[in-house]
């Protein structure tokens, strides 16, 4: 299709997946033979087969086509025979997966759509919704893989555990989330320095992002400008069992959605943020999810200096209702989520929801003394929220922190691996668990005592240094 060098991607942006050609702009006469190209191969009906090659002459393919991500990955992961699908000639490893034929497309929608630098395939069903913000915070953090050669599973798994390479990565990983927290603070000082104070930060990310980590960092690095950061959760304005609407239909507690926004007292919660952000002081409930209804009179929230801002995280955060009695220019929006960069091969990425679903399964297990097989019966669950209350205001975020340290799925494949292994074929979630163990198998084992104990990472493992944000008593919803 006229690319000299192959497309490489698979990010999930919204209802696509990002791909660019590494150091090249992609123009759209370039897409557009791209994709004219996909048209041939979906009329065609060509098939696709899945092929066992010896390790040499796979190494030996991908070398010539420069196919360096799958040469790396295969080369730290060695086997006597690679995995392949084959078509027309042309070799990929076989990582997920996929149709016998490229016409299965035909069963559904899909376009390529020009995106400079690169791309999105998408597979929209109705139009494709731009996601700037996430493109945006992917292309920076590429840039930091790049520029210390740890791209991909393979160059990753290549740091060696004897000497610097391993312990001096993890560092960096560490060092640059410390500077987005620092860029945050130093912002909204200088909002503070032009008469423009915030006084309301709030930060929202899908389950396992770090939020509680990330907002009690980000107290400490305002305290350290002057400001005196308040943190407030606000898992503690359910509305009392009573007064929740799905409840009052049939008076069955287990109705109830947490995670609908119905579920929320949001009408005390814009009061309660117009009151502190005015310099006031709040009487905040104390929600007890054992009984679904408050405890007393409520917790004494003393009013904000004028040096205060408070800091609130939750699903609802970014959800203008909250917000909408607080003067736009006091409120700053963060989204969280571990957005990761690495490369599998060319056309696969580690996934965003796997990484996530990897840090859950450890804090279910080491915290609730949950198994591998209750957490992955829960998954689909806890994410049904996300695509309606979390995503949609991403775009609307003054900063999207991207909480993903490259190194952290081979600390958490310590924990987990063995975790995965007890699943039995009888279970429900026996697939799943072994579509986690193949992600797994692709990753060498790093030892749980390299992350620091400052690092994000530990609010999953443990032995932290940073002290949960106060949550409701009893069998709150996931955080």
């Amino acid at each position: 299709a006229g690319l000299k060098r192959p497309l490489r991607g698979g990010h999930c942006v919204g209802e696509g997946y990002y791909y660019k050609v590494q150091g090249d702009v992609l123009s759209s006469e370039q897409v557009k033979q791209v994709a004219d190209k996909l048209e041939d191969l979906v009329k065609s009906g060509d098939a696709i087969s899945r092929v066992k090659k010896p390790w040499k002459e796979a190494a030996a393919y991908f070398d010539a086509h420069g196919l360096v991500c799958s040469k790396a990955l295969i080369s730290t992961r060695v086997e006597l025979e690679v995995s392949c699908y084959e078509c027309r000639g042309v070799l990929r490893l076989a990582i997920h997966p996929v149709h016998e034929r490229v016409s299965a497309l035909k069963a559904g929608k899909y376009a390529l759509l020009h995106a400079a630098p690169g791309l999105i395939a998408s597979y929209a069903k109705d139009a494709y919704v731009p996601q700037p913000a996430l493109v945006a915070s992917h292309t920076d953090h590429l840039v930091f893989a790049e520029s210390h050669g740890v791209d991909s599973v393979g160059s990753l798994n290549a740091l060696q555990q004897v000497g610097r390479g391993r312990k001096d990565f993890v560092l960096n990983c560490e060092f640059r989330q410390e500077a987005k927290l620092g860029n945050i603070a130093t912002e909204v000082k200088k909002r503070f320095d032009g008469g423009h104070p915030v006084k309301v930060i709030c930060i929202a990310g899908p389950t396992s992002s770090g939020k509680t980590t990330f907002a009690n960092k980000l107290c400490m690095y305002l305290s350290n400008l002057g400001f005196v950061a308040k943190p407030l959760t606000v898992d503690h304005y359910y509305l009392p069992l009573d007064r929740q609407p799905r409840y009052q239909k049939r008076q069955q507690r287990s109705d109830v959605d947490y995670d609908h926004i119905e579920s929320m007292d949001v009408e005390l919660v814009g009061k309660h943020l117009n009151e502190l952000a005015a310099g006031r002081s709040v009487m905040t409930p104390v929600y007890n999810m054992k009984t679904g209804y408050r405890d007393g009179a409520g917790h004494q929230f003393d009013a904000l200096p004028a040096n205060g801002v408070l800091v609130i995280e939750g699903i609802h955060a970014l959800n203008p209702l909250y917000t909408q009695a607080v003067e736009a220019s006091k409120v700053y929006k963060i989204f969280i989520s571990p957005l990761t960069v690495l490369q599998l091969d060319e056309a696969n990425a580690v996934k965003t929801t796997d990484h996530r679903l990897l840090r859950r399964m450890c804090r279910d297990y080491l915290f609730r003394g949950n198994s591998a097989s209750m957490t992955l019966r829960m998954w689909d669950n806890v994410r049904k929220g996300e695509g309606v209350w979390i995503f949609p205001h991403q775009n609307n975020a003054d900063f999207v922190m991207n909480s993903a340290a490259e190194y952290e799925v081979p600390v958490l494949k310590t924990f987990i691996e063995p975790l995965l292994r007890a699943v039995t074929p009888e279970d429900p979630n026996y697939a799943k668990a072994c579509d986690m163990l193949q992600l797994l198998e692709h990753f060498s084992t790093w030892p749980p005592g390299l992350a620091p104990a400052s690092a994000l990472l530990r609010e999953f493992t443990g032995d932290g240094a940073l002290i949960a944000i106060d949550r409701p008593p009893g069998l709150g919803r996931p955080p």
